[in-house]
């Protein structure tokens, strides 16, 4: 019987969700929900001077902001556990001492100063740097005198002769020769794993199908494919998507600004907007609408379809992706992911239904959720300021008249729903004789304190009659 599809995401928790990484997880979830497989969050923990638990735990808290739930892993439990690596020093013991037994491996008692000796001496007769096998032919008895004087081998895999072929979804077939390989090390002295050998292990034990992640990870595939065959297990299919780079052309990081989930969530982008973004850079969908929900990604994404060349990443373009999203969400939608940035204004006492009718009224005019908050406090009397461009809107010949004319209208008008504007506007060009931006411009600035703003007929209902004399009365002052 065929395997389901098992895909994974296997972050380091060093630091915040970089976006790079966060483009990888999507693909993998993506890849995942077109097959109807699995979804495994794999933490990759090894590195005991590095890792830190809170940045695991925000990592996994942004994955679920972006709504990239996984089915197996941390939290949420699976068959094939533990799901941190650290948990897992037992098994990766236990595939060593296999492999020790076949002869596979040998043990390697080179100090870091000899290797790093070795590397020089490479380096300066231009030759690449690999382990050129110096412990490979020690006899036990040399083993055991070593292992007497107190010094704690790293255990090396035996690279075969050859070459190792890697046939990837994105980039094609790539041949490695083994030579150029070296004998590499699975197991460290102090017993923890090496990156690879700890990664093929897992991916082995869980089934893994298909490995998509960075291209960065290509040169570890052949290593990989042959820890893969000394095990008896059949390597998985591979995909390595390009990395992100920044308008300069160079590898995104933080001298190019914000580069974590976590930055972008704090900056009020949306998590549908972040994750179509990020769907959409470097290929995979064929030409559409480009504003998508997750729905739409799983229908129209191909591994096949990714550029090999590296994606450019556009804040320009993710803000007009952020907006798009929230034009098309409603005011009760766009609440939950609002109230953070809202949380210093003052509304106690303010309906839930008018804070979303409020919402509803100024989508259109806002790029990113933090953005809300000044466009909020129009409609609130206590934070309702006259910025200096709506003075000077207030200056302009004309404008006091269609100020006074707005507060005879409304002064003869019980109360105000935004069907009433119509014939508002009517009678205001009756009593002026202007219109355009002559007759609006001035009652804009007059009511929210703004050159420009909302749609007036979403602005009047909302502020309701009372408000609205009130800021009319002042404005002729």
């Amino acid at each position: 019987m065929k395997q389901g599809v098992r895909v994974r995401f296997a972050p380091s928790p060093t630091g915040l969700l970089h976006i790079g990484n966060a483009r990888t997880a999507l693909y993998n979830k993506l890849f995942a929900l077109q097959h109807n497989g699995v979804f495994i969050l794999r933490i990759e923990d090894t590195d005991v001077a590095r890792r830190d638990p809170a940045a695991e735990a925000a990592i996994m808290e942004d994955l679920r902001w972006m709504g990239l739930s996984w089915d197996e892993g941390p939290a949420a439990g699976g068959g094939h556990g533990p799901y941190r690596q650290s948990e897992r020093t037992k098994i990766y013991q236990e595939y060593a001492q296999r492999l020790l037994r076949e002869e596979r491996v040998y043990p390697c008692f080179c100090t870091p100063e000899e290797l790093a000796e070795m590397r020089e001496q490479l380096l300066a007769g231009g030759q690449t740097p690999r382990y050129g096998g110096r412990c490979r032919g020690l006899s036990p008895q040399q083993v055991k005198e070593l292992e007497r004087e107190g010094r704690k081998p790293s255990l090396r895999f035996k690279v075969p002769d050859g070459v190792t072929v890697i046939r990837d979804i994105i980039h094609g077939k790539k041949v490695f020769e083994n030579k150029t390989i070296g004998d590499f090390v699975i197991m460290r002295s102090d017993g923890s794993p090496a990156y690879n050998f700890a990664a093929v292990v897992d991916d082995a034990s869980m089934g893994i199908t298909h490995i998509i992640r960075g291209e960065d990870h290509l040169p570890n595939t052949p290593r990989q494919i042959i820890l893969y065959e000394a095990l008896g297990s059949i390597p998985p299919s591979f995909a390595h998507h390009p990395l992100l780079v920044a308008s300069d052309g160079e590898r995104l990081s933080k001298r190019h600004g914000a580069v974590s989930v976590r930055a972008y969530r704090e900056q009020g982008f949306l998590p549908e907007a972040v994750a179509n973004y990020l769907a959409l850079l470097g290929g995979g969908f064929p030409a559409g609408d480009e504003i998508i929900a997750l729905a739409e990604m799983v229908r129209r994404f191909s591994l096949e379809r990714i550029a090999r060349s590296p994606a450019a990443f556009d804040l320009g373009k993710l803000r007009w992706l952020n907006r798009g999203h929230l034009r098309a969400m409603r005011g009760e939608e766009i609440l939950p992911h609002a109230r953070p940035f809202l949380q210093d204004l003052p509304l106690e006492g303010v309906t839930e239904k008018w804070l979303v009718q409020i919402l509803d009224a100024i989508k259109e005019n806002v790029e990113t959720l933090a953005e809300l908050r000044g466009n909020i406090s129009i409609f609130l009397p206590g934070e309702f300021s006259m910025d200096d461009e709506a003075r000077s809107v207030l200056a302009v010949d004309g404008a006091l008249a269609a100020i006074k004319a707005m507060e005879e209208v409304v002064e003869g008008m019980e109360e105000i729903n935004e069907g009433d504007f119509p014939g508002i506007v009517a009678a205001l060009k009756e009593r002026t004789g202007l219109k355009g931006k002559e007759l609006f411009a001035p009652i804009r600035a007059a009511l929210t304190g703004r050159a420009e703003g909302p749609e007036l007929k979403k602005v009047l209902p909302l502020l309701g009659k009372r408000v609205i004399l009130e800021r009319l009365a002042q404005a002729l002052k």
